[in-house]
């Protein structure tokens, strides 16, 4: 029994013995391997730094790739923008035109946000509507709308600002809305004369229709009496 024990003994240290051997033996011959593979990227690395002209070019990536995410775009906050000048106690209305550039029919719904005023942020005294909901264009045609608002009670000297929304389905796109309230410096002034100039002269049953030339007579202002006959036109 003892005698089989130190055979096996015997056995598992002859083995140790020679695995070691082939690990020593791998080793050795791998090592001079490895020194070189070394030996190749220092001199590689010596090269880089001292050429300095030299570049490295690495791969770029296809932003054409169906792989890519899309690019995220959002539209302008106006896409157009009015500005009205008008006079306290006006009622305005302002057109504008709504296109189709698509290549398919489109339906656009057509609001407008609260006026305000621009200095206190309060509303305006009366709100603007529009005379459409929605328009439906084909492609290439444009569609007019009308705003009215009703500037009675609008102070003068301040400015309004709105919104004017279009929207097809879930994205709003706004036409940005100005008003400024001014003098009315482009009114024009009527005066009415004297009627008495009118009427100091020898009237007739044709001024019932008409209205005679006075160039073709001459009138005392005094007596209303005719001084010169009358002419034919």
């Amino acid at each position: 029994m003892e005698n089989n024990t130190n055979t096996l003994s015997g056995l598992q240290q002859t083995l140790t013995d020679s695995i070691q051997q082939l690990t020593n033996i791998s080793l050795s011959a791998i090592k001079p391997l490895m020194e070189s593979a070394m030996n190749n990227v220092t001199a590689a690395n010596k090269t880089l730094l001292q050429n300095t002209s030299t570049v490295l070019k690495f791969p770029t990536l296809n932003n054409d790739c169906d792989c890519c995410p899309p690019k995220q775009e959002c539209p302008p906050h106006c896409i157009a923008s009015i500005t009205k000048k008008a006079a306290s106690g006006e009622r305005i209305i302002v057109p504008f035109l709504v296109k189709n550039n698509c290549s398919s029919t489109k339906t656009y719904r057509v609001g407008i946000r609260e006026l305000v005023n621009e200095a206190d942020n309060q509303p305006a005294p009366s709100q603007p509507f529009l005379n459409k909901s929605s328009v439906t264009l084909t492609p290439g045609k444009s569609e007019q709308v009308l705003m009215t608002i009703d500037l009675a009670n609008f102070n003068t000297g301040s400015t309004y600002t709105a919104e004017i929304v279009l929207r097809e389905k879930e994205i709003n796109q706004n036409i940005c809305f100005t008003l400024i309230v001014g003098n009315a410096s482009n009114t024009v002034t009527a005066v009415p004369k004297d009627e008495k100039s009118y009427r100091l002269r020898w009237q007739s049953w044709k001024d019932h229709y008409y209205c005679e030339n006075p160039s073709l007579r001459q009138v005392d202002t005094t007596t209303g009496a005719v001084l010169t006959p009358l002419s034919k036109a």
